[in-house]
């Protein structure tokens, strides 16, 4: 009989749309179910034409936003941790799951949207073909 499967090493990657917000209250769910650890990783999409003070400032944001998310997550029965990089989305999410050896990623369905997610396919598609783990795919209000 095989092992059932457990999820204590949780990657939640967030970009502080409805969905992935959703993403991180499942997650936490899931992470004090199992008295696991919770990861959670924010990408800033590198653009070609960003000046230095842009990223400066788009950190100084991503940080503010991610310290009040987390400081709305209960804190008992797991561990929680969080990083923020930058880079393409999709690629640092599924290197940072390689890396923290995740057993599952949570995701929101539709982040923020850009032009080139409706070209190439979303981030959550991306990650979902790429990922070395499961994958759990959130929709707000479902």
């Amino acid at each position: 009989m095989s092992e059932p499967v457990t999820f204590r090493r949780i990657l939640c990657a967030v970009d502080f749309s409805r969905d992935s917000l959703e993403a991180f209250r499942a997650a936490v769910d899931m992470a004090r179910l199992r008295s696991g650890f919770l990861h959670v990783v924010h990408v800033i999409e590198t653009q070609p034409s960003g000046s230095g003070e842009v990223v400066v400032e788009l950190t100084q944001k991503a940080n503010a936003a991610l310290a009040e998310l987390l400081g709305s997550a209960p804190s008992d029965n797991f561990t929680l941790t969080s990083e923020i990089s930058s880079g393409d989305p999709a690629v640092e999410i599924v290197d940072r799951a390689k890396d923290w050896r995740a057993d599952l990623i949570v995701l929101g369905a539709r982040g923020v949207i850009l032009i080139e997610d409706m070209i190439v396919g979303g981030t959550a598609e991306l990650v979902t073909r790429d990922a070395p783990c499961s994958v759990l795919v959130v929709r707000h209000g479902n």
